[in-house]
């Protein structure tokens, strides 16, 4: 029987930006465009920390 491992549906945001770009932009960086809506869908901050889907992407 093979064991099923089950992705969540959101990754940390900088989970999220180590699988988008090859060099991680600063945690700074990522803050700013959280504010600014450069990430769509919208990441929500759950707790301390920003919370990403996995298919989100970069908007300019």
């Amino acid at each position: 029987m093979q064991e099923q491992k089950i992705q969540s549906r959101y990754v940390t945001l900088q989970e999220w930006a180590a699988m988008m770009f090859s060099k991680i932009p600063h945690r700074n960086t990522l803050q700013k465009w959280v504010n600014e809506g450069h990430i769509q869908p919208q990441p929500k901050k759950i707790g301390r920390a920003y919370q990403v889907k996995r298919d989100a992407r970069y908007v300019d």
